[in-house]
């Protein structure tokens, strides 16, 4: 993967664009492609929870949910570290590491990567990858297949940058995390 170019993998959840994490000429083709909003942040996959402590600020709970959830379908918006910041200037992300061993290799290989499901801003992800060719094949360098069978459900996405606050529930419910906050107090 070179600079400026784009995959589609799968993951534990549904397909995902990719571009490597600081290539902003592929960040900007994923909101082109996508005709997404420039100021929607594109959440980042990674394959190690120490790569999320370069990213991200990880407070005791942050910690405790990454453990029982990660690798998984679990998405973790944490604040930045600045180190992060003054790179990108976002003083808060999406980190999620998925449970899938082609994208777990993948990342492993390439690093983290900026990761959005494979559709059209607004519509549902694409599933069958004879329709991720035809739309989006001409645009990437590689579409990696799915050996076996991912949920088709998106993540569930919660905000710890403050208190636990659920985004988007999908597999992992509400009730599932505060069970696992439970043990803290």
């Amino acid at each position: 993967m070179k600079k400026g170019e784009l995959i589609i993998m799968p993951t534990d959840t549904v397909y995902g664009l990719c571009a490597m994490l600081y290539d902003q000429e592929a960040l900007e083709k994923i909101y082109i492609l996508k005709g997404r909003e420039q100021t929607k942040q594109i959440p980042i996959l990674l394959s190690s929870v120490d790569e999320a402590k370069e990213i991200g600020v990880i407070s005791k709970e942050a910690e405790v949910i990454m453990e029982h959830f990660w690798p998984g379908a679990l998405t973790i918006v944490l604040r930045t570290t600045e180190v992060f910041k003054s790179k990108t200037g976002e003083s808060t992300i999406a980190l999620r590491i998925p449970n899938h061993p082609v994208a777990l290799q993948l990342l492993k290989q390439y690093g983290p990567m900026r990761a959005t499901s494979v559709n059209l801003s607004g519509q549902q992800p694409l599933t069958r990858i004879d329709e991720i060719k035809q739309t989006f094949g001409h645009s990437v360098k590689e579409i990696y297949e799915q050996l076996e069978k991912a949920l088709n459900v998106s993540s569930t996405v919660i905000d710890l940058t403050d208190k636990l606050k659920i985004l988007r529930e999908g597999t992992i419910t509400f009730k599932e995390l505060e069970a696992v906050l439970s043990h803290l107090n």
